[in-house]
């Protein structure tokens, strides 16, 4: 989807003249000058602004600075800015390319500067913005809370700006798909009303091309699923779930050890197991052989396969990885788990993610645990934390979180100018972070499910829940798209008003309800 917006102006006699085009995007730029003479320009465009208000020359990692010296002939002059080929150190020549429609090469950034020409002459700036298939009106959510509609938009935005290359990246500094953030980018692209073709397109490449986070790989099953649950495709499952299983099977062969998964070292990181990243975002993890977080990923992987597919093998996986996570990582005092045997410490991603995971049989442990903490993780595991204080009856706690500020939140990159989502909270926790990653994205699906909570119960939202939980947000209209058609639901101080689509039924407060208008 193409946009050009443009933006006309007289150069000041007395300096640079710097334009904000308002937010960031993945764009080109095309200039148009008309000089009496000519003049020499330096041209430059960025994500980031000095304190001065000029465009940041140095922005650090992979916030984007370019900037072009151009000779413009006297009369009207039309030229584009050259940007180079996308290449990092990272991914080569791996890196998903711009599609053709972008009409070259695409860099997200904000701002353009202008530096020198001749004063008091007109310039015309026409920047080409390539963005994802996602309508602006297919998703909406206005709450009495100011704030937590600012980050929403945040969010929404940010499916919309970060799916131009026809699949799922990790950001600019990369391009690569990665699957633990697709399945957040997913689950957000979906509740903003992205169709199915990014996010199978996404699915293939990673089944042929899998990471290297032990995690990352055993999320795939979840990302199947969700697929499924939104798009109704069950014939792309009925080819994917194949490869998976071969795929799980051997990751089992290579690092199983009853039911729990041996962690292997791996170049530049370390080991094969994540846990979360940046490695600073980890609440002082310690890891061992075997460690807790990729031990309930494993277990949750082989939960959902035997959903998938029915088979009984992947079940008993699943109570064998279960019981051994349990005999040698659970506290039965506390009532915590530890990060790996032996360990004595209990992180926040240790009480995350055997919640999320159903690792867990008693909760409420856990949840006073994470009650008694804010956010200290990675805006990553930040969905698993979140998700897991909504689905635990924590929904006060998970809004506050959601809306709250420090170094660790949304309100945090919005204050440092961010128009779409960082990689990590703030440049001081990720020197190479970039600007535009939609693993940061979390509350684009977030406050559709849970907040206004609509999820689908049935493949292609043929039946779907209605249960918000929206803590102490008083009030909130929501629109979310379905294959059927948009669900509209409105919240009043516990007065709810929603419809449901032809071919559909929604479960609502213990009742089923068909197509139409419905009000309790």
């Amino acid at each position: 989807m193409i946009q050009i917006t443009e933006k006309k102006f007289l150069l000041p006699a007395d300096g640079p003249c710097v334009v904000d085009f308002g937010q960031d995007a993945f764009a080109n730029l095309t200039v148009t000058t008309s000089f009496t003479r000519p003049a020499e320009v330096e041209l430059l465009i960025g994500e980031v602004l000095t304190p001065e208000g000029r465009i940041d020359r140095a922005p650090g990692g992979f916030r984007t600075f370019r900037s072009r010296k151009t000779l413009c002939p006297a009369g009207e002059h039309t030229f584009r800015f050259e940007i180079d080929k996308h290449r990092t150190p990272y991914a080569g020549n791996r890196a998903i390319s711009a599609p053709e429609e972008a009409e070259g090469e695409i860099v997200p950034f904000r701002y353009a500067e202008i530096v020198g020409g001749e004063a008091s002459r007109p310039v015309r700036l026409a920047r080409r913005e390539v963005y994802g298939p996602v309508p602006d009106d297919a998703a909406r959510f206005v709450s009495s809370d100011a704030q937590l509609n600012r980050i929403w938009e945040f969010c929404r935005y940010t499916m919309k700006a970060t799916s131009c290359l026809g699949i799922f990246v990790d950001g600019e500094r990369e391009r690569l798909p990665y699957e633990g953030d697709a399945y957040i980018n997913q689950l957000g692209y979906f509740c903003c009303g992205g169709g199915r073709e990014i996010p199978r397109n996404t699915i293939d490449w990673l089944l042929e091309n899998p990471t290297w986070p032990i995690e990352w790989r055993l999320i795939m099953p979840r990302v199947l699923r969700d697929y499924l649950l939104y798009t109704g495709d069950r014939e792309s499952l009925a080819g994917w779930l194949p490869v998976l299983r071969e795929q799980l099977l051997a990751l089992r062969e290579e690092h199983g050890a009853d039911g729990l998964l041996r962690a292997v070292p791996r170049p530049y990181v370390g080991s094969s197991d994540l846990v979360d990243w940046p490695a600073g975002e980890r609440d002082g993890y310690v890891f061992g052989e075997f460690n807790l977080v990729p031990g309930c990923y494993y277990f949750g992987a082989l939960e959902t396969m035997a959903e998938l597919t029915g088979d009984s093998a992947f079940s008993a996986m699943a109570a064998e990885a279960k019981a051994s996570l349990i005999r040698l990582m659970f506290d039965a005092r506390s009532g915590l788990f530890v990060d790996s045997p032996g360990a004595g410490h209990t992180a926040q991603h240790s009480a995350v993610f055997p919640l999320f995971f159903g690792v867990a049989d008693d909760p409420e442990p856990l949840k006073r645990f994470l009650l008694a903490r804010r956010i200290d993780c990675s805006v990553y595991a930040a969905q698993f934390l979140l998700e897991s204080c909504f689905r635990f009856g924590m929904e006060e706690h998970a809004v506050e979180l959601i809306t709250g500020g420090g170094l660790r939140s949304w309100t945090n990159m919005l204050e440092k100018g961010a128009t779409i989502t960082m990689e990590a909270w703030d440049d001081s926790l990720k020197e190479n972070q970039d600007w535009n990653h939609a693993w940061g994205a979390a509350p684009a699906n977030l406050i559709p499910r849970f907040v206004g909570g609509i999820r689908p119960l049935e493949p292609g939202f043929a039946r779907f829940a209605v249960d918000p939980r929206p803590g102490k947000v008083k009030s909130f209209e929501l629109r979310h798209p379905t294959p059927l058609g948009a669900v509209e639901l409105s919240y009043d101080g516990g007065a709810v008003e929603f419809t449901v689509p032809e071919g559909a039924t929604a479960l609502c407060r213990g009742r089923e309800f068909g197509a139409g208008k419905h009000a309790l």
